[in-house]
C-alpha cells in the first residue's frame, strides 16, 4: 500500500462537460445513455436499485490503485467486484442476507477455475434429478411456477447449504428468471406483474446450467477482499479504525424500494429466510432515516484516514404530498463536515422508467456527494 501525507488529495477528477482540467476532486460526470453490460457477471441477479457498473468503472477507474475501498452499502456487489477488479482491496458490506448472498458469489470466484465450476454445477445438477423426493416449494412462492419447474427449483434447492457461494448466486437468479418464463416473459426482467395463467413450463436444470456459463468471469489480482452480512450503522465492530482510503456507495434510499419484494419475495421463503425480519432490519422507514444515515457516517468517520474520500451517490425523493427531497442537500447536513463537492446530473432513464417517471411528473435527478478528509 502506497503511504500519503496527511493533507494530500487522493482524487484528481475531470469535468468532462467542460472539457477542460478542474482542481483536485472535480468528479467526471458523463450522460451515460445505455447501462447495459451482456458480458459482465453483474446480470447474475435482479436485484432492485443496484447501481451501474458501467457508471461505477467512470469513477473506480480514477481512484488510485492499491488502496482500500469501503461500500458500506454494497448490496449484491457491484462497486466492491468493480473495484477489486481494478487492483484495490475491498470491504463490502450490507444487512440484506440476499444482497450478500450475490456479493459473495460474486467475489469468491476469485482464483476459482472455470471448469471447475460449469463441472460442479452439472453435478449438481444430475444429483438433483437423482433426488427420491423433494421439499415441496412454500406456498408464498409456488404460486408464480409452473408445478414442474417448481419441483426443479426445489430440488436444487435441496444442495443450496452444500454450493460454493458462486453456485449459491445463480441459482438465486436462476429462480427470478424461471418465475419470468413461467409467466411467458410477460414480467420485466427486474419488475413482477400479475399473475399470467396457465404457467409456462421452464426447464430449470437447463436455465441453470446456461446462466452458471454465462456470467462466469473469475478474477485473478491479488487485492484482498471481505464481504460482510452485517449492519452499517456499527461499522467499528468490523473494521479496524482508520484503515480505509476511499468510501464509495449508492446507500438506499428512504422507502424508494422494498429491497425485500419483487423476486426476492418469491426466494426468501425457498431459501428459509424470514422477509418481514428482513425488512425490519434495513435503513428504509422515512421516520428514522435522517437518524440512521448520521449514525453510519459517524462510524465511517472513525474507520477512514485522515485524507480519505467519501463518495456517496445518491437521489430526490418525492415525498407522498409531491414535495421533492434532494438528495445533495439532505446528505450535505448529515456528517459534522460539508462535503467539499455535491454535483448534480439528470439521470438518463430506461424506457419503462420514463413511463414511471411521466406518470409521477417526475424528472429523475442524481447527486454524487464527496467529503475530501484531507480538507478537514
Amino acid at each position: 500500500m502506497v503511504l500519503r501525507t496527511k493533507g494530500t488529495s487522493l482524487l484528481s477528477f475531470i469535468d468532462l462537460d467542460n472539457n477542460e482540467s478542474q482542481n483536485n476532486n472535480n468528479l467526471i460526470l458523463k450522460t451515460i445513455t445505455n447501462v447495459n453490460n451482456p458480458h459482465s457477471i453483474h446480470g447474475i441477479y435482479p436485484y432492485r436499485g443496484k447501481i451501474s457498473s458501467v457508471d461505477v468503472s467512470v469513477i473506480i477507474s480514477q481512484l488510485q490503485k492499491g488502496m482500500t475501498l469501503l461500500d458500506p452499502f454494497c448490496g449484491t456487489g457491484t462497486i466492491v467486484y468493480e473495484a477489486y477488479r481494478y487492483g484495490m482491496n475491498v470491504i463490502g458490506v450490507d444487512n440484506n442476507p440476499l444482497a450478500v448472498v450475490i456479493a459473495k458469489g460474486k467475489m469468491n470466484l476469485v482464483g476459482m477455475n472455470r471448469e471447475s465450476i460449469i463441472k460442479k454445477a452439472t453435478k449438481l445438477v444430475h444429483s438433483a434429478k437423482s433426488l427420491r423426493n423433494a421439499a415441496k416449494m412454500p406456498s408464498d412462492s409456488k404460486k408464480a411456477f409452473h408445478s414442474t419447474t417448481a419441483d426443479e427449483i426445489m430440488r436444487i434447492a435441496n444442495f443450496y447449504d452444500k454450493m460454493p457461494d458462486y453456485l449459491r448466486a445463480v441459482f438465486l437468479g436462476t429462480v427470478c428468471l424461471a418465475a419470468r418464463g413461467c409467466n411467458h416473459y410477460l414480467w420485466t426482467s427486474t419488475s413482477v406483474g400479475k399473475d399470467i395463467n396457465p404457467k409456462k413450463y421452464v426447464n430449470f436444470y437447463e436455465k441453470f446450467l446456461q446462466k452458471v456459463k454465462k456470467h462466469l468471469y473469475p478474477l485473478s489480482n491479488e487485492s484482498s477482499y471481505q464481504i460482510h452480512f452485517h449492519d452499517s450503522r456499527e461499522l467499528k465492530q468490523i473494521v479496524e479504525p482508520g484503515i480505509v482510503d476511499y468510501v464509495f456507495t449508492s446507500p438506499p434510499y428512504f422507502d424508494a424500494l422494498d429491497y425485500t419484494s419483487y423476486y426476492a419475495r418469491f426466494i426468501y421463503p425457498i431459501i428459509g429466510l424470514d422477509r418481514t425480519e428482513v425488512r425490519r432490519q434495513l435503513i428504509q422507514n422515512v421516520k428514522t432515516y435522517e437518524e440512521d444515515m448520521k449514525r453510519v457516517l459517524s462510524q465511517i468517520d472513525i474507520i477512514t484516514k485522515n485524507n480519505a474520500l467519501i463518495i456517496f451517490v445518491v437521489g430526490d425523493k418525492k415525498m407522498s404530498d409531491g414535495t421533492i427531497i434532494n438528495g445533495g442537500k439532505f446528505f450535505s447536513k448529515l456528517l459534522h463536515h460539508k462535503p467539499n463537492h455535491v454535483y448534480e446530473r439528470n439521470y438518463t432513464s430506461t424506457p419503462s422508467r420514463q413511463i414511471w417517471d411521466t406518470i409521477n411528473k417526475t424528472k429523475r435527478k442524481e447527486q454524487i456527494v464527496i467529503w475530501d478528509k484531507s480538507t478537514w
